[in-house]
């Protein structure tokens, strides 16, 4: 499985849970108790677990993360969405040796969209 951030691909995507919920916002009420305004919009919250990373994709994923907001691409049941998310955490990840090269293992982000 696979997920681009800001036109970097991630192909060790092992798990992605992509959650629709309702967010609502700007909610007002007069004196008698009356909503004058609830505007609802449908937002993801994506949770990603990536497998083995490489130093080179751990570093572009800690490079990203730092940034406020960030573009992904991902499959959901309605097809291919892109929208804008925020990288609420660092990744930080377990490192592994793997035929003595180092991989870093266990990076899982969560990302709600703007």
């Amino acid at each position: 499985m696979k997920i681009t951030i800001d036109g970097v691909e991630f192909d060790g995507v092992t798990e992605l849970n992509a959650k629709r919920g309702i967010r609502r916002t700007d909610i007002r009420y007069n004196t008698q108790g009356d909503m004058l305004i609830d505007l609802v919009a449908r937002k993801y919250q994506l949770e990603v677990t990536f497998g083995l990373l490489s130093e080179d994709e751990l570093k572009s994923l800690r490079e990203l993360s730092a940034k406020i907001f960030v573009s992904v691409t991902f499959e959901a049941p309605e097809g291919e969405v892109t929208a804008d998310f925020h990288i609420s955490d660092e990744p930080a990840p377990a490192v592994t040796t793997v035929n003595g090269v180092r991989m870093y293992g266990g990076v899982k982000l969560i990302m709600k969209q703007r």
